[in-house]
């Protein structure tokens, strides 16, 4: 259970106190990231995430940040998403003070030092090669480049190297004062704290979040009338595949049924890509399935990592499955095991208070209405056979249908005859 509070400034605080636990977290959640970027500005939000542990004007320099976080014992981060970017510190519930009072200060009163600036450069570069050289994680920023094209949604996260090289001081103050903005901001405190002390802290630590109206997301359009396909030549060993089809956005009432069927699908060890792909045919050490979705988009996509020359032999298995799925209902009996399996997994997840600050805070940007846990497993449970079959029928359809690989391959024709169910 948590509540919801908006306080007079427009800043939303949410508390989540959870028995029988010794720690808290504090997860402080800015609604922007590439999604609210210019063409110019790609990367501008992931870089500021990094700028905000190098130095406030009470803590001057990263030592003495990550010197009182080593100090508490504590974990903290930072993620920056095409919708959000966030900051978390996990302590010891002694601590919270003092982790509260650091994760404010860090989020409203980082110095942005140039020196400081000039050193992160390489970091992030670094950071972009490193992800260059991991497919299977790559692979998404290619196949959301061949859904969305050159828009934001299409865009990387990290940004180019090029904006990378060439942002300013000034350019990072011009949007930190536009995004940061009281009513973009989420502060969500999960795990063993004093519910009754902590709106009066949050209010005193975030009093100065300035309250301007931040600006909104660039213009998204989503529009597809045939297969679409594409290769990323990289000499691999081992090719990288994600194929799926357009989804729903969070908002929409057949999420849940969605985000079954990609259990279903491929969610978990018994789910029918798993056993099709790795136990029957020996595919792939790796293969999954889920529906993703945004606040304005949605995917359903299926991920394999192949030999070469399994690269159609693998995909025929998956288009087989998708269609399946379309021609004849799912048992009563496989709905049930995967509706269990996500209860039990969201279960064991949410004993973090972490998991439950994400869980909250994510939903929140999100969608702006997040349920509890009970409401989310209610969903679930309302979801039936002939549901999972007709968002199968609604989403997979030929014009729908997406395919992107990494390996070392040039020629699309040998894949292009598969893109059909």
């Amino acid at each position: 259970m948590f509540q919801k509070i908006i306080l007079p400034n427009k800043l939303r605080l949410i508390t989540a106190p959870m028995k029988g636990t010794n720690t808290v977290t504090i997860l402080v959640m800015c609604a922007t990231g590439s999604d609210h970027e210019t063409p110019a500005e790609g990367g501008i939000s992931h870089f500021l995430e990094h700028l905000f542990f190098k130095g406030t004007e009470r803590r001057r320099t990263p030592q003495v940040i990550k010197h009182e976080l080593d100090s508490m014992g504590s974990i903290s981060n930072a993620f920056t998403s095409h919708e959000y970017t966030g900051y978390f510190i996990k302590a010891g519930y002694l601590h919270f003070d003092r982790a509260l009072d650091l994760l404010a200060d860090i989020y409203t009163n980082s110095l942005l030092d140039p020196k400081e600036i000039n050193r992160e450069r390489q970091v992030i570069v670094e950071e972009m090669h490193k992800y260059l050289d991991t497919p299977e994680r790559y692979i998404w920023d290619i196949y959301e480049r061949l859904l969305y094209g050159d828009q934001p949604a299409g865009r990387d996260v990290i940004g180019t190297e090029a904006n990378i090289r060439g942002f300013t001081p000034a350019h990072f103050r011009k949007y930190f004062n536009s995004q940061y903005t009281s009513q973009n901001t989420v502060v969500i405190v999960a795990g063993n704290f004093d519910t009754s002390r902590t709106v009066g802290k949050i209010k005193r630590l975030f009093g100065s979040v300035r309250s301007s109206k931040p600006r909104a997301k660039g213009l998204f359009k989503e529009k597809q009338a045939r297969p679409a396909l594409k290769l990323h030549f990289k000499e691999t060993d081992q090719s990288h595949l994600v194929a799926g089809f357009r989804g729903f956005d969070a908002h929409h009432q057949h999420r849940y049924a969605a985000e079954m069927l990609g259990v279903v699908l491929g969610g978990s060890w018994s789910a029918r890509m798993w056993d099709v792909v790795r136990d029957r045919l020996g595919l792939a050490y790796a293969v999954h399935t889920s529906h993703e979705n945004y606040s304005n988009r949605g995917m359903l996509v299926t991920y394999a990592g192949v030999a070469h020359a399994n690269v159609e032999k693998a995909l025929r298995a998956i288009m087989g499955e998708y269609r399946k799925v379309t021609e004849a209902p799912v048992s009563r009996k496989e709905l049930e095991r995967a509706k269990e399996h996500v209860k039990g997994t969201s279960l064991i997840a949410l004993e973090s208070s972490n998991a439950v600050a994400n869980f909250v805070g994510i939903e929140e940007v999100v969608t702006g209405k997040p349920l509890t846990i009970d409401e989310v497993f209610a969903k679930i449970e309302g979801v039936t056979p002939a549901d999972i079959q007709a968002v199968a029928r609604k989403l997979f359809r030929p014009e729908f249908l997406n395919l992107a690989i990494i390996g070392p391959f040039k020629e699309e024709t040998g894949f292009s005859k598969l893109l059909k169910l």
